[in-house]
């Protein structure tokens, strides 16, 4: 699967896998200003090429890949871990490439949006003739979807902005492994709970309803991941 220093690759197919990633990891280099390393998976999750730093991920790659495929169209990205340099591009109707880097930060990966789509003839001949469930080929609203793991209305929910010149800040506590599963609704909004953007700012960044945000803020706060602070505009 990640055939580094010269070793010996399994099948033909693996090497050419191998040699397009080594191509991506080329072009997006010279754009970053540290060595990019890349993950080919198919939509059901099978992992068809990983290098080497990327093994430690690859059950939250499939997984994540399984559950949140339909969710995407082609052209989308996520950034699904807050604090770890891990994106995922959606392709074509067939292919995800999964971008890591150990240093930077992770919105420095999404210049390769512009040359994305350069590989995905050659990744779809790869992946060959495989069916296309018709749910995986365009949703387009991520907002409908999976819901968080726990709904608790009966709480008190995260406060969104209420006086002029304050705001609601979420700030996620707990240091992400790449373990973890999310789906990608949870994924997005822990993404920006980085102390900066406030919970009106998660909305205009994920276009989800400030209801279905506050949710998720609330599950991570009993979970003792996510703590608020009221700063000054």
């Amino acid at each position: 699967m990640h055939p580094p220093n010269g070793t010996s690759f399994q099948s033909e197919e693996e090497q050419l896998f191998y040699e397009v990633a080594l191509d991506i990891s080329k072009q997006v280099g010279k754009l970053l200003v540290s060595r990019c390393y890349v993950a080919i998976l198919d939509l059901f999750g099978t992992l068809r090429y990983a290098d080497e730093p990327l093994i430690p991920f690859s059950e939250f790659m499939k997984e994540f890949v399984k559950s949140n495929v339909n969710l995407l169209t082609a052209g989308d990205h996520s950034l699904p871990l807050g604090g770890v340099n891990l994106a995922f591009f959606k392709v074509s109707d067939r292919a995800m490439i999964v971008l890591y880097t150990d240093k930077g930060y992770s919105g420095q990966l999404l210049t390769f949006k512009s040359r994305m789509f350069e590989w995905s003839k050659k990744i779809d001949e790869l992946i060959g003739d495989i069916k296309i469930p018709a749910s995986s080929v365009r949703i387009q609203d991520p907002s409908v979807g999976i819901e968080p793991e726990v709904q608790d209305t009966a709480s008190e929910p995260a406060e969104p902005e209420k006086k002029r010149g304050m705001k609601t800040v979420p700030i996620l506590t707990r240091k992400l492994s790449g373990k973890e599963k999310f789906s990608l609704e949870v994924a997005q909004v822990l993404q920006f709970c980085d102390g900066t953007h406030s919970i009106n700012d998660i909305q205009v960044e994920t276009g989800y309803p400030l209801l279905k945000i506050n949710n998720i803020i609330r599950t991570y706060q009993k979970k003792e991941w996510i703590t608020l602070k009221r700063i000054v505009e």
